[in-house]
């Protein structure tokens, strides 16, 4: 059966809505099978039957995963460009992510999907896959029944991976799905000693080579970092860190042993302790990979490192410091999936998300996203650099360091060690004729001025500023030399941002009905299971507070009066502050009522 005519799609998603329960709005999750037995997974895997021949499309409208609009355009975009198949597209256009399509394909194909966390693991299975193998490739055995190996897989369709599996176990592969997040916290159960204890022997136990025609031995970390167990350790330590979603990784040393940590959700989770022997080796092979002087361990010193997984391109950001117990590494991690989002997947508010567009439709001015470290502002820079991108502006970019490269944008990277600075690069940047400029972070009063300057001469110019609200920003500009009047006129509106933790939907549960934490949003949080590390959280959403710049709100500014002045008439006129958006969040039961006052409290 082909996919449906483009005039029928509307008529088939208005059917489809109509005919799902009402308790269910938005999109649908495949439902996953607990497994609690291998007996279990065999009777699944062998009861399974082919399933009938739906199209895609079909599917993904069926489970409401896009809009009937969204296919119809994306059917359009596939007739244009023949060798692209539906489900990349859609995920190119932001409407579906890789995982969403993976599901729907299993559906599709009658693949199980499963969930693992009860799943009984046989030692005798995993060793079937040598760790590092199935940690890099996002796989895990599960069952072997004759000459059958069953495999959990992300992407239980990827022909190349299945072959690999086959030419490694020399088994029959059947593939069942399930999520990377699954799969990454079977790992940690299964794997975390492996590594280490491999790393440790050959670590022990080989002695450095001496050259005889020299009278030092050679540096014995500089060797083991060579050695294969080393390798796969820290293979094995940023896989992990991918696969659970971390955007930093901490190998901090004490006294006796190393910790590594993963900052998930914006909070630190201790993952494994390794034996202190290990650290000169993993950081110098930290050094290796990130280009850094391996024999250097007195002073800090940072470098870039880019990985591959899954046709994705990963780059990470190493910084390595000296301390009393030994060198501590933090390995910023850069997923272009996760940090490169369509600006209606940064999931803002409907009216704030509607300012920031109309304000995005002026042709010059200054434009500021701010708030800590860590809270996203990037992240949405980059995401409002890709609305305008579509536009077909010329935008020119100077960014410290570059963190994600983007098709469309001329990137500049500063490097102050040879006098190359923001304020340096401003002054270039106006003789290149660009409509737009990303400026990453206003450090200075120089970069302040140059950049009014740039948005006073006709160019609409987006940067970000550390400070606490929107009506903050103001004040901060003019304490950097910025003139009020210059402000005034070229100031068209602030953004202040926090990424707050979501309550896990596995094991959130909402208070009684009739419950007073129901009415004041105290009673939601969740309770901990392994989905979200038993921490109740699992992903974060953003809370913003825009204030756009109103003629009356350019009169106060004018008149240099204090932020919360300013804050009064902002609310007065329809500005929604970070507190009253956290707490909206605790209310609807998204996020506890601890954790909003934690992020948006006074």
């Amino acid at each position: 059966m082909g996919l449906p005519k483009v005039a029928d799609l509307r008529m088939m998603g208005r059917s489809l809505r109509k005919s799902s329960t009402p308790s269910a709005p938005g999109k649908v999750h495949m439902e996953k099978t607990p497994l609690h037995s291998v007996e279990e997974l065999l009777r699944l895997v062998d009861g399974r039957c082919p399933p009938p021949d739906r199209p895609l499309g079909r599917i993904l409208l069926e489970y409401r995963l896009i809009e009937p609009e969204q296919l119809e355009h994306a059917l359009a975009r596939q007739r244009r460009e023949r060798s692209k198949h539906l489900g990349r597209i859609l995920i190119e256009g932001g409407q579906l992510s890789a995982g969403q399509l993976h599901e729907a394909l299993a559906v599709k194909f009658g693949i199980p999907c499963v969930a693992l966390d009860h799943l009984p693991l046989d030692s005798a299975v995993l060793a079937r896959l040598p760790a590092e193998f199935a940690v890099q490739h996002t796989v895990l055995p599960l069952a072997a029944s004759g000459e059958r190996l069953i495999v959990a897989l992300e992407n239980p369709l990827d022909a190349t991976l299945l072959e690999l599996i086959r030419f490694n176990t020399g088994a029959s592969v059947v593939p069942v799905l399930a999520s990377a997040q699954d799969i990454a916290l079977a790992h940690n159960r299964c794997y975390s000693k492996v590594d280490e204890d491999e790393a440790l022997e050959v670590v022990r136990t080989e002695e450095p080579h001496v050259d005889e025609e020299t009278e030092a031995p050679e540096d014995p970390a500089a060797l083991d970092a060579t050695r294969k167990p080393v390798v796969r350790l820290l293979n094995a330590i940023l896989a992990q860190g991918i696969m659970r979603r971390a955007s930093d990784i901490n190998i901090r040393p004490d006294r006796e042993r190393v910790g590594v940590y993963y900052r998930i959700d914006g909070a630190l989770q201790f993952s494994r302790s390794l034996h202190k022997s290990l650290l000169p080796a993993l950081v110098s092979r930290l050094k290796i990979v990130g280009h850094m002087n391996i024999a250097e361990r007195r002073l800090p010193q940072e470098g870039n490192a880019r990985l591959r997984r899954g046709g994705n391109d990963i780059d990470l950001r190493i910084s390595v410091i000296p301390t009393v117990n030994g060198e501590s590494v933090v390995i910023r991690i850069l997923d272009k999936e996760v940090g490169l989002k369509p600006f209606a997947r940064l999931g803002l508010p409907e009216r704030e998300a509607g300012e920031m567009l109309r304000i995005l439709q002026r042709p010059h001015g200054l434009l500021l996203v701010t708030g800590p470290t860590g809270s996203g502002k990037s992240t949405t820079l980059y995401a409002l650099l890709n609305e305008i991108r579509a536009t077909g502006a010329h935008i020119l970019s100077v960014e410290d360091p570059v963190e994600y490269g983007m098709e469309g944008v001329e990137q500049v990277q500063i490097a102050e060690k040879i006098g190359l600075g923001f304020a340096e690069v401003l002054r270039r940047f106006l003789r290149h004729d660009p409509d737009v400029i990303m400026v990453g972070e206003i450090r200075d009063r120089e970069t302040a001025v140059i950049a009014c300057q740039a948005a006073l001469t006709g160019h609409l110019v987006m940067s970000t500023l550390h400070t606490n609200s929107a009506p903050d920003t103001v004040a901060r500009l003019i304490d950097m030399g910025v003139e009020p009047y210059i402000l005034a006129s070229i100031l068209l509106g602030v953004m202040s941002q926090r990424l707050i933790r979501l309550n896990c939907p596995q094991c959130s549960r909402p208070p009684e009905t009739g419950n007073v934490a129901a009415e004041t949003g105290d009673g939601q949080r969740g309770a901990g299971c392994a989905a979200c590390n038993f921490t109740g959280y699992r992903g974060r959403g953003v809370i913003c507070e825009v204030l756009p710049v109103t003629p009356e709100i350019a009169a106060l500014i004018n008149d240099n009066v204090p932020p919360a002045t300013l804050a009064g008439l902002a609310r007065e006129q329809g500005m929604s502050s970070l507190l009253d958006q956290a707490l909206r969040l605790a209310r609807e039961g998204r996020t506890s009522r601890e954790e909003a006052l934690a992020v948006a409290g006074p």
